[in-house]
């Protein structure tokens, strides 16, 4: 049995760019999503690609479903070797000044709290065994918290801080665990940037899907870096209103 990449959140965007890289790589993949239709519309397409890949229907605000399909990921597929996480959100943004805990709570469940109940799932084999990487798709917002963000930028960063202390934790018995944050917008493989357009303004730096998977592939396999921006994030924080 080949390894296994679990792919948390799994879209058309992040996801499926991640599962294409991967598999290429040789890896198994499980696709975990609310919507399992979608999903498994996904695996069908990396199955023509010759990646064996299957879907299984996760939701990161339920702890103990997710937990639940990350077992099922491990029955039929193995142990897992690399779990990536990167669901996104949904909804409004508001402002601090008028952010409500019920507003702030959705985002710390989804990128602080779901995390945290994936690793738990996963991260004990990986210790038994000495091996194993935990990846996380992020914003810069991370690093760089935005007005127009703010709710996601708090949990992004609480996420951030997860992810270097349970580097530093892990990587002494073998196990990685990295941060990707994007700086711009992401453009899914194929497809082009008119959706985009309608929304964000043209000085926003694109990034196709496949170089975030690239970078995905590169911290796994080098285990070197376990925090990288990708984008510009300069000229993103450069723009008039957008900081």
């Amino acid at each position: 049995m080949g390894k296994t990449i679990a792919i948390v959140g799994a879209g058309e965007g992040v996801g499926l760019a991640v599962a294409e890289r991967f598999g290429r790589e040789g890896f198994q993949v499980a696709l975990l999503a609310r919507d399992a239709e979608k999903t498994k519309s996904l695996a069908n397409r990396l199955a023509g690609h010759g990646i064996k890949a299957q879907a299984f229907k996760a939701n990161v605000l339920d702890r103990p479903g997710l937990a639940a399909a990350l077992g099922d990921v491990k029955q039929s597929l193995g142990p897992i070797d690399v779990l990536e996480y990167s669901p996104l959100p949904s909804g409004q943004m508001p402002p601090p000044r008028v952010l409500s805990v019920d507003e702030q709570e959705y985002h710390l469940e989804l990128n602080v709290l779901g995390p945290i109940a994936a690793v738990q799932a996963v991260l004990p084999d990986m210790l038994a065994r000495k091996s194993g990487s935990i990846l996380f798709t992020g914003a810069a917002s991370a690093q760089r918290p935005l007005i127009m963000t703010a709710p996601f930028g708090v949990a992004a960063g609480a996420l951030l801080n997860y992810v270097r202390i349970l580097n530093r934790d892990v990587s002494v018995d073998g196990v990685f665990a990295g941060f990707v944050a994007i700086a711009g917008i992401v453009v899914p493989t194929g497809k082009d940037d008119a959706e985009n357009a309608q929304f964000f303004p043209s000085e926003v730096p694109r990034i196709k899907s496949e170089e975030i998977a690239d970078l995905h592939w590169r911290l796994h396999a080098e285990r070197r870096d376990s925090e990288v921006i990708i984008g510009d994030i300069d000229r993103l924080y450069a723009i008039p209103g957008f900081y």
